[in-house]
């Protein structure tokens, strides 16, 4: 689901004042200033006040945020499971059965302007896969765009991800480029937790990067 103008949903709690765009000046007062009453995106309060807004609707239709990750949501008030996941203005909707994830389109669109997406098939470069059987997750597409990125296309493929006695280059290298390799390996490992020894291993050099 596509919430429309996310950030105009709720009033601003802040007072926050703006000075008059250009051509909208005013002629018998030319020193004023405009108080927001909506977030304007761009706003560093737009966020949490939008994110405040869709949680208290949330839990006025029976949902808790989870303890471990405040972009999680869970029905506490059905018998059957449905999960909400928010990023910005898109909430991924999941349940056990069709007609418990419709009711609670239906409770979210009476509310908000919202488009349904329908189903989810890619998802923050993750590729979501159904079968009848199942359903898998894929970051093959983000791992293609990370080879090309980094020039290791023509590269060969090994079993293990890293020997466990490699002695790591002690030549220095490009701290930025690093640091990005490194922040989407951490990514990847959402899909990939074979990758996670070696994350974790090449993290410890951050500050002083080696080939």
């Amino acid at each position: 689901m596509d919430v429309k103008k996310a950030f105009l949903q709720d009033n601003l709690e802040d007072h926050i004042y703006m000075v008059h765009p250009p051509d909208f000046e005013s002629n018998s007062n030319p020193k004023a200033v405009y108080q927001l009453k909506k977030p304007l995106y761009g706003l560093k309060q737009a966020p949490r006040a939008w994110h405040s807004t869709i949680t208290q609707y949330l839990h006025r239709i029976g949902f808790r945020m989870s303890k471990s990750d405040n972009a999680l949501y869970v029905s506490s008030d059905s018998e059957n499971l449905i999960v909400i996941i928010l990023y910005v203005n898109y909430l991924v909707i999941g349940g056990e059965h069709v007609v418990d994830i419709n009711k609670v389109k239906s409770l979210l669109s009476s509310k908000l302007e919202m488009i349904d997406l329908k189903e989810l098939h890619r998802f923050l470069d993750i590729k979501v896969i159904r079968t009848r059987a199942v359903i898998m997750i894929s970051q093959c597409h983000y791992i293609l765009n990370l080879l090309y990125k980094f020039g290791m296309t023509k590269w060969k493929s090994v079993a293990a991800p890293l020997d466990r006695n490699l002695k790591l280059d002690t030549t220095k290298c490009e701290l930025t480029h690093y640091r990005q390799l490194i922040g989407r390996l951490i990514y990847l490992t959402i899909t990939q937790p074979d990758l996670s020894y070696p994350v974790s291993l090449l993290s410890k050099f951050m500050q002083k990067p080696r080939d």
